[in-house]
């Protein structure tokens, strides 16, 4: 978005708030589908719920990894062949109702969930996929063993069809190389089970984790070049479809938080401002306790009367003294009413904060593309019914 659209918006829109720039997520999407063809590109719900649907020309397939999230995509009319049902808990009633709805794509991450999906699709007479997810040493997926165990069965449990495999390991990574060895890794296993097996893989789902720049001491092109590197990795063909599961990488650069100094004072020699957010709307990964400075626009709200700038720490409205934004950010003449605009929030903060810590109001969320402008996709929610009894 261009700064001076944002600094108009931030002026004029209540706080807090979220906004959304869509015209920003397509051309995020764009750009990274392209680098990364004939791959195609599944995002992952948990990243942004209030993104779903917009997606839908460069996205193959939404990963949903709870019943709530699946509701969201039935409600936005995701065509159910997109939805890739996941997650390391599914109960019975959540796998029925999805087959029910028409989808066809399941993980399995153990044996169990294998069965469950194979059972559901029996007592229902349908036909489904399923990738078998393999562990990288925590709790999601199974070990080598198990899915080969699954894969020697594979004839008896029609109609389930195994499909492929899918892996993925974590968030945030900034180096090619760790990437370039988990997906040696995993094809490795693919190559094994084809030689050893003759099982012919048709899909490998598999999650690159790519890091996004949040901070200021960052290099804002990393991603960029770390993209062209991963894209170099889909230059030798595979006889299997690359389906790169990826959420953070997508939507965090699309999203923007508003937030309004509310209170300052000094306590002894320190400069403090009070915000009408807080840590339960903002949270990047890898920011703890404001050692790092994110990326950040100052909105003054009056003519600035000081040249020069002192450093201010920005604290939230909790009560608790976790809720620090920022440590030693330098601004000029900083007074009630102004407002700071954190940048690259697009990804998790919208659902990630403690949003029922003191009872406060969830945010407003806007989604702005140039054509319709800023429009109201959530008002502002009241939270403390949710903390007391009927």
């Amino acid at each position: 978005m261009e700064e001076r659209k944002l600094k108009e918006l931030a002026e004029t829109l209540p706080t807090p708030s979220y906004i959304f720039d869509t015209d920003m997520l397509m051309e995020r999407l764009s750009w990274t589908a392209g680098k990364l063809c004939p791959a195609k590109l599944c995002f992952a719900v948990k990243a942004n719920p209030f993104l779903v649907g917009f997606m839908d020309a460069f996205v193959e397939r939404y990963e949903v990894c709870s019943p709530g999230e699946f509701h969201i995509c039935v409600k936005n009319k995701i065509p159910m062949e997109k939805v890739v049902l996941s997650g390391v808990y599914k109960e019975e009633k959540d796998v029925r109702y999805a087959m029910e709805q028409g989808v066809v794509h399941y993980t399995a991450e153990s044996k169990r969930q294998f069965d469950l999906v194979q059972q559901c699709a029996a007592d229902l007479g349908k036909t489904v996929e399923i990738l078998l997810r393999v562990t990288s040493g925590n709790q999601f997926g199974m070990c080598e063993e198990d899915v080969t165990e699954l894969i020697r069965r594979r004839e008896q449990v029609l109609p389930l069809q195994i499909a492929g495999l899918q892996y993925f390991t974590g968030t945030q990574k900034k180096s090619i190389q760790k990437i370039k060895g988990e997906l040696q890794y995993i094809e490795g296993l693919l190559q094994r089970l084809s030689e050893e097996e003759g099982f012919a893989a048709k899909v490998l789902e598999f999650g690159p984790g790519l890091g996004v720049p949040y901070f200021t001491k960052e290099d804002p092109k990393e991603d960029a070049k770390l993209l062209e590197d991963f894209a170099q990795l889909m230059e030798e063909k595979r006889p299997y479809e690359l389906v790169f599961e990826m959420g953070r990488f997508l939507a965090a650069s699309c999203g923007y938080y508003v937030t309004e100094v509310v209170d300052q004072k000094k306590n002894n020699a320190v400069n403090v401002c009070i915000v009408d957010g807080g840590i339960h709307h903002v949270n990047y990964y890898g920011q703890n306790m404001a050692m790092k400075t994110p990326v950040l626009t100052y909105l003054p709200r009056h003519s600035i009367e000081e040249e020069e700038a002192v450093p201010w720490t920005v604290y939230g409205a909790l009560c608790t003294v976790s809720d620090i934004l920022l440590k030693k950010l330098p601004l000029q003449d900083v007074r009630v009413g102004d407002r700071l605009i954190f940048h690259n929030i697009g990804a998790y903060s919208v659902t990630e904060g403690i949003y029922l810590f003191l009872s406060r109001k969830m945010p407003r969320i806007y989604r702005y593309s140039r054509q319709k402008g800023a429009e109201l996709l959530r008002d502002e929610v009241e939270t403390w019914e949710l903390n007391t009894w009927k």
